[in-house]
C-alpha cells in the first residue's frame, strides 16, 4: 500500500501530498472496498466535531486542522464509517453547522434570491448567514441512508421516495460531455454506489460501474483504491 496518499491520522485522501479537505469520504471508499477497519472516533470527536457554546449549537470540521465547516460527501462518508448515526444528526435537527441560528423563512428566502447565478461557495466568501439552515441541513435521501444503516426495518415511504429518485438522477448524470470528464459526476456516482452497498443493495447497485468510475476519478494509477482494484480484486 502506498502511504503517501494517507495522513497522520489515518485517513485517505485523493493526493499523494494527503492534504485533501474530503478524507472522510475517500477513507470511507477504502473501507468498503477493503472491509479494512480504522477507528477514528477519537480523531473525529476530539478534533472535527466542536460544540461552539453551550446547548445544541456544533459545528462539524472539514480536518483535524480545517476548521471550516465540512460537506455533505463529508457527512455521508462520516455515516459509512459508522462516526455519524441518525440519533445523533436528529439531535441537531439535521444540521451540521450553525445548528441554532433560525432566520424566518422570508429571510431564508431573501437570501437564496440574493445568491441566485452566484458559485456555489459564495454564500460562504459573503457571509450570508441566512442560508445556513438550508445549505448546512442534511437532506432527505441522506436522512434515509442514515436511518436504513442502523435500522433496515424503519418504513419511510417519503424519504425512501426521495432516496431512489436521487439515486436515479445520479445514474443519469454523464460522466463525460464532449470527451471532457466530468469529474463531479463521477464522484457521485461513487458516493451513491458507497451508499447503496452500506445498505446491502442487490439491484440498485448494478446501476453503476464501480471499478470504472474509481477508476476514471482517481488520477494517479498509484492511488491505493486503483491499485487494491486493480491488482488485488
Amino acid at each position: 500500500m502506498n502511504k503517501s496518499f494517507w495522513d497522520k491520522h489515518q485517513f485517505l485522501h485523493d493526493k499523494e501530498s494527503a492534504d485533501s479537505n474530503n478524507p472522510l469520504i475517500y477513507s470511507a471508499f477504502w473501507r468498503a472496498l477493503t472491509g479494512e477497519q480504522i477507528d477514528y472516533n477519537d480523531t473525529y470527536f476530539k478534533y472535527m466535531v466542536t460544540h461552539k457554546t453551550m446547548g445544541n449549537d456544533i459545528t462539524i470540521k472539514r480536518t483535524p486542522t480545517n476548521n471550516e465547516a465540512t460537506s455533505l460527501d463529508e457527512i455521508i462518508g462520516a455515516i459509512s464509517l459508522s462516526l455519524l448515526d441518525d440519533k445523533f444528526l436528529s439531535l441537531y435537527s439535521y444540521k451540521w453547522h450553525d445548528t441554532i441560528y433560525a432566520p424566518s423563512k422570508f429571510r431564508i428566502f431573501q437570501a437564496a434570491v440574493y445568491c441566485i447565478g452566484k458559485h456555489r461557495n459564495f454564500f460562504k466568501d459573503a457571509n450570508v448567514i441566512d442560508l445556513h439552515p438550508v445549505s448546512y441541513w442534511i437532506p432527505w435521501h441522506v436522512q434515509y441512508y442514515a436511518v436504513k444503516k442502523s435500522d433496515s426495518r424503519k418504513f419511510m415511504p417519503f424519504k425512501a421516495t426521495m432516496f431512489y429518485l436521487w439515486v436515479i438522477s445520479v445514474f443519469m448524470k454523464r460522466s463525460y460531455k464532449d470527451g471532457e470528464k466530468q469529474t463531479g459526476a463521477i464522484s457521485q456516482k461513487n458516493i451513491a454506489c458507497l451508499v447503496l452497498s452500506d445498505l446491502g443493495s442487490l439491484c440498485w447497485i448494478k446501476l453503476f460501474n464501480r471499478d470504472k468510475n474509481f477508476n476514471d476519478y482517481f488520477k494517479s494509477e498509484d492511488h491505493p483504491i486503483r491499485l487494491y482494484i486493480n491488482t488485488v480484486l
